[in-house]
């Protein structure tokens, strides 16, 4: 009897052990260091800034920083005239390639330490303001988008973008659409599974809107239309859930109190990371910080950029039984004729726009400097 006892019990831990195994071999984890950052690239020179900031020299030391932050995917806007210079002194071994300097291309690229497959753009279908509300008619923003393979066969969809930045009512408006076009365009891609980064300059927060700061110039529920669009489609912002116990709903006011004047490098800022699970990824999040990457070498303030840089450190976990992979994998490759009928399209838009709009720069001026 006892014997039968000890056979059944041996059984038993056997048939847990081999269902142990077999669980522990569908599941892998690992940790991704992701960055979002308006690197600011455009070719001013330092004597016609007022931080006296040099452009090339703040490129390449934002691009050590980034290194010294063990960063596996850096999500870039205004990534314009000095490309080159941050892929270079970057340890990635894939971008995404240019599609041109300020007035010509959108800002927008990818660094990634692992492989990055089906690149693509889409540009607003809506903006506002020509030599005004930010001139964005004046800027062919809009979003990037493309597959990162994380490990062996686990696929992630990153997307990031640079959207309106005014603040006026039709600005507002423009800003909705984006979003909605942005929405739209993940669904399509990426469906309602599909694990998602989403990063970028959303020129949108959460506490000043809500609180209707500097009354009169924001529309506040459109504002908060706008990000609550976010996390109605499943998505969590790394900083709110980690910084703020994921609670969406605060204010001005609130935030004050609790960090001081010190936005926008401390608490609740214009630029986010968001994440949603997927097709056999999970995220659980470890820290979501603003990062500056200053450095006394560069400006009198030391910033490198006009923007804080958003770091998120995400544990993943794959279950391979659920993993799907893309229908299809394609690598991004340089077309010169393409590259430049774009290039000349849109500097010809951008020319065109500008001089039939030339009566409203000399009565009112450049809003934008005023």
């Amino acid at each position: 009897m006892l014997r039968k006892v000890l056979s059944a019990l041996l059984s038993i831990i056997m048939i847990v052990s081999c269902m142990c195994i077999v669980s522990s071999a569908e599941e892998t984890t690992g940790t991704l260091n992701v960055v979002s950052f308006n690197v600011d690239g455009l070719p001013v020179p330092s004597f016609l800034s007022s931080t006296k900031r040099n452009p090339l020299k703040s490129t390449k030391i934002m691009a050590e920083q980034i290194n010294a932050s063990d960063c596996d995917i850096l999500c870039a806007q205004e990534d314009f005239n000095f490309h080159r210079t941050l892929e270079k002194n970057l340890d990635m071994e894939y971008a995404t390639l240019t599609s041109g300097g300020a007035g010509i291309g959108d800002g927008l690229n990818i660094f990634s330490k692992y492989p990055i497959y089906n690149v693509n753009r889409v540009a607003w279908d809506s903006a506002y303001g020509i030599f005004d509300c930010g001139s964005d008619e004046l800027t062919p923003k809009g979003i990037l988008y493309c597959t990162i393979e994380i490990e062996d066969g686990v696929f992630v969809d990153v997307y990031t973008l640079h959207a309106d930045a005014w603040e006026d009512d039709k600005s507002m408006t423009a800003k909705a659409e984006q979003f909605d076009q942005l929405m739209e365009l993940i669904e399509t891609v990426s469906g309602t599974d599909r694990a998602v980064i989403l990063t970028g300059d959303f020129n949108t927060n959460y506490s000043v809107f809500r609180e209707g700061y500097k009354a009169g110039r924001y529309n506040v529920d459109l504002c908060q239309k706008l990000l609550d669009n976010f996390v109605s489609h499943g998505f969590k912002d790394s900083w709110i859930e980690y910084n703020n116990n994921g609670n969406y709903d605060f204010t001005y006011n609130e935030m004050y109190n609790r960090y001081g004047c010190q936005y926008n490098r401390v608490w609740d800022t214009l630029d986010h990371v968001y994440y949603r699970d997927g097709a056999g990824v999970s995220f659980e999040l470890i820290s979501a910080v603003y990062e500056d990457f200053d450095s006394d070498e560069v400006t009198w303030d030391g910033h490198v950029s006009d923007h804080s840089a958003v770091k998120t450190s995400l544990k993943y976990t794959v279950n391979k039984a659920e993993l799907k992979a893309p229908e299809a994998l394609t690598t991004e490759k340089y077309d010169f004729f393409t590259s430049t009928a774009v290039g000349a399209g849109r500097l010809v838009e951008l020319v065109f726009k500008a001089i039939v709009n030339l009566p409203l720069l000399f009565k009112n001026g450049i809003g934008w400097i005023k």
